[in-house]
């Protein structure tokens, strides 16, 4: 577990299925701070005899079927590595755009006024486009620095920084861990902390829509602002000459503005027909848990590998997940890899999940004792199933490259759109130098 440097952070409007494809395929003032802590963490350990730069430049493509979501990341690594430190600095940039899903029914009548992800506003009716999508195009770009120091023989110190931008989203955290190993060197702790503040509105405005207000009579808040803090403790054991287990333990609280400012629900009667749209509304808090456990182990007298893993995790908004994967890397020649890998993923619904809000007799809209309904299919209960392979060639002795496919398919159980395909390409290069 390198605790030093950050998960991805995806964006939370609009990209849904990132974070899922980028897990199946393995990845102002507080931008002039950022700058002057990367240029302080490349400058460290210059005082070292002698030290390895490498660099690691990706690209990726995630493209989901009938037009939905599509996402360009382009990945640029620097790695200075020395006696006593490890220096990474990193950038991202993203291009996103397609359609999303609003939580909006496609009932047999009525409206629906939405704003959009791009910062459009507008209305569909029935038979006038299709209130349940709604059109997003936005870029993002992310900045980040960390280093693992050498304290002694058998503890490294490890932090780090990010910072990310896009015309609705800023985002800025740090993290520290300890790293402790035997004397052996055969079994190693690691003590993780992260904090990240959040900064959230829609599209080219400084505001987030009132939850449970009535979209056709909105009302504004301003930006809405979220912090998270994460603790991990991961456990790293030499089992014997050819296999390495791994297990951590993590809990993450959140405290501040979690809805989504795209996502509304629709009120609709038994047979569909859409009466009034509201934003959806979800809780100011979030506590997550999480197990990891992972075994890596390498085939006897050959240089053939594999690896499994699985996670458990559970959350207070009645989310329980469990993600199983495996890869097998094949070694063809001692210069090229085949890696085949597969994975399950299932969870269940939110407690605060509805696929609409239904009336009463006089048709009357029932609205939640507890202010909290979404429709977002993210929080539905689904399944999902990945399967694709990275290929690997070293080009000279400091040069190589990878190439990675991957098919992701998603099942809703209840979600107006109840499956969704996409497909994740990604081809990376490094050098050391």
């Amino acid at each position: 577990m390198n605790t030093s440097i950050f998960p991805e952070k995806p964006r939370p409007a609009v990209v849904e299925s990132v974070e899922g494809a980028a897990a199946a395929i393995e990845m102002s003032e507080l931008k002039n701070k950022l700058a002057l802590a990367a240029l302080a963490l490349v400058s460290a350990g210059n005082t070292a005899a002698q030290s390895e730069w490498s660099t690691d430049v990706s690209y990726l493509s995630y493209n989901e079927s009938d037009e939905r979501v599509s996402v360009s990341k382009a990945i640029w690594d620097l790695t200075r590595l020395n006696d006593e430190n490890t220096t990474v600095v990193q950038l991202v940039y993203d291009t996103m755009s397609g359609a999303s899903p609003t939580g909006a029914i496609r009932g047999s009548a009525g409206s629906v006024t939405f704003t959009g992800a791009s910062g459009d506003t507008g209305t569909s009716a029935a038979g006038q486009g299709d209130p349940a999508l709604t059109t997003f195009a936005d870029v993002r770009t992310q900045v980040g620095a960390s280093q693992d120091r050498v304290l002694s023989r058998r503890h490294t110190l490890s932090y780090g920084a990010v910072y990310s931008t896009e015309s609705d989203y800023e985002s800025f955290g740090g993290s520290v861990g300890i790293k402790r190993e035997s004397a052996t060197k055969n079994t190693a702790i690691d003590l993780g902390f992260a904090t990240t503040f959040d900064t959230i509105s829609r599209s080219f405005a400084d505001s987030t829509p009132a939850p449970l207000s009535n979209t056709e009579v909105p009302r504004d808040f301003t930006e809405g602002e979220r912090n998270t803090t994460d603790i991990a403790l991961g456990l790293t054991q030499v089992v014997n000459k050819n296999t390495l287990a791994q297990l951590t333990f993590s809990l993450s609280q959140s405290q501040g503005y979690h809805t989504d400012p795209y996502k509304v629900i629709s009120a609709a009667d038994q047979n569909d027909r859409v009466l009034q749209t509201f934003t959806e509304s979800r809780p100011e808090s979030r506590q997550r848990a999480s197990a990891y456990a992972k075994v890596v182990h390498q085939i006897n007298d050959t240089r053939h590998s594999v690896h499994v893993g699985y996670r458990l995790y559970s959350d207070d908004w009645g989310i329980k997940s469990n993600t199983l994967e495996a890869r097998y890397r094949h070694q063809l020649t001692r210069k090229q890899f085949i890696e085949p890998h597969v994975r399950f993923y299932q969870q269940s619904s939110a407690d605060f999940y509805q696929r609409k809000l239904d009336v009463d007799d006089r048709l009357q809209v029932i609205l939640p004792e507890d202010g909290f309904v979404s429709a977002d299919y993210r929080l539905d209960e689904m399944s999902s199933f990945t399967v694709g392979a990275k290929y690997g060639k070293s080009l000279t002795s400091n040069a190589k490259i990878r190439f990675r496919i991957a098919y992701l398919q998603q099942e809703f159980s209840t979600a107006v759109f109840d499956t969704n395909e996409a497909v994740i390409v990604q081809t990376s290069f490094s050098y050391q130098f």
